[in-house]
Formats: structure tokens, C-alpha cells, sequence
């Protein structure tokens, strides 16, 4: 199973739980020591377009075009048993929503860790 989650709920899990955080944001927050995924960080592009424009659609359209050149075989066993985590609420619209959609798309386990 591979979970998502945001930074700010890192301080309400386990020690256990945080050892398996791992970062897919471009940046980190500092004080946050944890891998990082970069690869999974949405391109420079398509963020500053989405922060501009705001249109989720055109978002998830390039940020899906990205995720399907990507082998879901081994970005799944290398998050297996891991936290993705990035900056987004649980509620919000965010590109781990659409890591987690892409790999259930592909029958890979992946929810959001709920505390």
C-alpha cells in the first residue's frame, strides 16, 4: 500500500509514520527532513501555469501526460509502504490526488492516510 498526506499532518503521526514520509513537492519545507521524490514534483511549466490561470483541468491533462511516461511497475515499488507528501490539505486539489488516481488506475494501492 502507498498512502499521500500533507506536510503539516506530519506532526500528528508516529515516528514510524514520518520515517516513511517521503517529499513529491519541488521544494520542501525547511525543518522537514525526509527522501524526496523529485521526479514526482510537478514541472516548473505546468505549476507556474496553474497558478496563474487557476484551471485544474488543464493541469491534470499535462500533469497525466507526464505520469503516463513514467513505469508505474517500479515508481509503485519504489513507494511501497511509503507517505507521499506535499503541501495541499486532504480536501484540496493537488497532484498527489492524481499520482494516487494514476496508480490505482494501474491497480496499485494508494489512499489517502487519514489520522
Amino acid at each position: 500500500m502507498i498512502y499521500t498526506s500533507y506536510f503539516a499532518k506530519m506532526r500528528k503521526m508516529t515516528p514510524e509514520q514520518q520515517a516513511r514520509c517521503i517529499s513529491i513537492a519541488r521544494f520542501t519545507p525547511k525543518g522537514i527532513n525526509i527522501s524526496r521524490a523529485v521526479y514526482l514534483a510537478p514541472a516548473k511549466d505546468i505549476l507556474l501555469r496553474y497558478k496563474q490561470d487557476g484551471d485544474e483541468e488543464t493541469y491534470t491533462k499535462a500533469y497525466n501526460a507526464y505520469l503516463n511516461t513514467l513505469d508505474y511497475v517500479l515508481v509503485a515499488k519504489n513507494l511501497q509502504g511509503k507517505i507521499l507528501c506535499c503541501y495541499e490539505k486532504s480536501s484540496d486539489f493537488c497532484h498527489r490526488h492524481l499520482i494516487a488516481e494514476w496508480l490505482r488506475s494501474h491497480d496499485v494501492e494508494c489512499e489517502e492516510l487519514m489520522l
